[in-house]
């Protein structure tokens, strides 16, 4: 058990001896409590020093208790307003946490569609070069029948004109 302090304070004028188990200083911050009502009660009410003492404390019980109660009606709805913000942080983790999970999918299908492009492209640009290898040869093998054409009909013609010669020539030694 702890060990009880015993604290003189002066109530009103008088000097009464407290006992308890709480520190001095807060046995001392009560009776200046107590001290304050009253003189509140001094400046409020007329002649209160004229009042039965049994009706001054009364009022200074109904007093405290409007103060306790108003007390404990900010201290719940504090606890109210605690109990909503905890709420609201609750429901804005846990909506972060889905939008943290969205991001999360949204990436990896980003992801997954940029490999897929990136894979497109490549096929692409291997197709392109296909296609521009098959064409190069195309025209390769185009130019070189084209130049083959030619040397065929220039033969042709260097023997047909071989031939036009030589037929003059012996045209020409019949006829001698």
């Amino acid at each position: 058990m702890a060990d009880k302090n015993i604290v003189e304070v002066v109530i009103d004028g008088k000097i009464y001896q407290l006992m308890g188990t709480e520190s001095e200083a807060y046995m001392h911050e009560v009776a200046s409590y107590l001290n304050e009502k009253i003189l509140d009660f001094k400046k409020q009410v007329p002649n209160y020093n004229k009042l039965d003492d049994n009706l001054k404390a009364l009022l200074l019980e109904i007093n405290i208790c409007d103060d306790l109660f108003k007390e404990q009606r900010r201290t719940r709805k504090s606890q109210q307003d605690l109990d909503d913000q905890e709420r609201d942080l609750y429901s804005a983790k846990h909506d972060l946490v889905n939008m943290q999970m969205k991001l999360e999918t949204a990436l990896k299908e980003l992801e997954n569609t940029q490999k897929k492009l990136a894979d497109q492209e490549a096929k692409e640009a291997a197709r392109l070069a296909r296609e521009k290898a098959m064409m190069e040869q195309r025209e390769k093998d185009e130019d070189e029948a084209a130049t083959k054409k030619l040397m065929e009909e220039k033969v042709l013609t260097t023997d047909k004109a071989q031939e036009s010669k030589t037929a003059k020539a012996l045209q020409k030694i019949l006829n001698d």
